[in-house]
């Protein structure tokens, strides 16, 4: 196959655009002044009460996360569930947010269900996130996931890999806070471990919020 002169070049200055590019993304990143403050988040606030949970050194030393909380909240009535949040002080090789969707499985946990729910946590702005109905052995649990950064609220991977890019092709910092909360089923009901996860972010997404440095 035998190229034209102007066919050759324009090959040539595509690759040399891409280049650039990934080497841009890669050694010219701006990173955020400040890391987020979960303490603002209350472990006491209404009918709710927590307590802060830790993973193994080894857990974090897999996460590659630079700040995270992890806590069981037990509402007045019995009903509880698990919050997580983690954030990632830029989303380098190595160091990215690892989605449900992979570890999951990788951790003996099957996937039955999944799908996205609109939301609204009382703030006048409602936004999709993931819902996973997962089962491992005689367990079963609701999860709610999504991803936040200077963008805003994300609830796909893909998404979030792409607002990767348009952050640091425009220099802006590319730090990304990744949120989970699980609901163990046991006594409740899809429809009820709803409405319990609805009434949980009502109380705490101002606080959530606040806490991170978007």
């Amino acid at each position: 196959m035998k190229w034209k002169k102007g066919e050759f070049w324009i090959i040539v200055g595509f690759f040399v655009l891409t280049a650039v590019l990934v080497n841009l993304m890669r050694y010219s990143r701006a990173e955020s002044k400040k890391l987020p403050s979960f303490s603002i988040i209350p472990l006491e606030i209404r009918e709710w009460k927590g307590e802060e949970f830790f993973f193994s050194g080894q857990t974090y030393e897999l996460l590659k996360v630079d700040v995270s909380t992890l806590r069981r909240y037990v509402r007045r009535d019995g009903a509880n569930l698990w919050f997580f949040i983690s954030y990632f002080k830029s989303q380098e090789y190595g160091s990215q947010i690892h989605s449900p969707k992979h570890c999951l499985p990788g951790s003996g946990w099957k996937i039955l269900k999944r799908e996205k729910v609109r939301i609204d946590p009382g703030s006048g702005s409602s936004f999709k996130v993931n819902k996973l109905l997962i089962a491992e052995k005689n367990s079963r649990e609701i999860m709610y996931y999504w991803f936040q950064t200077r963008g805003g609220v994300i609830n796909s991977e893909m998404g979030l890999k792409l607002d990767l890019v348009f952050n640091a092709l425009r220099r802006r910092p590319t730090d990304a806070a990744f949120i989970r909360i699980n609901l163990p089923l046991g006594q409740l009901s899809e429809e009820e471990a709803q409405l319990l996860f609805e009434d949980f972010l009502r109380t705490f997404q101002p606080s959530i919020k606040k806490a991170l440095p978007f």
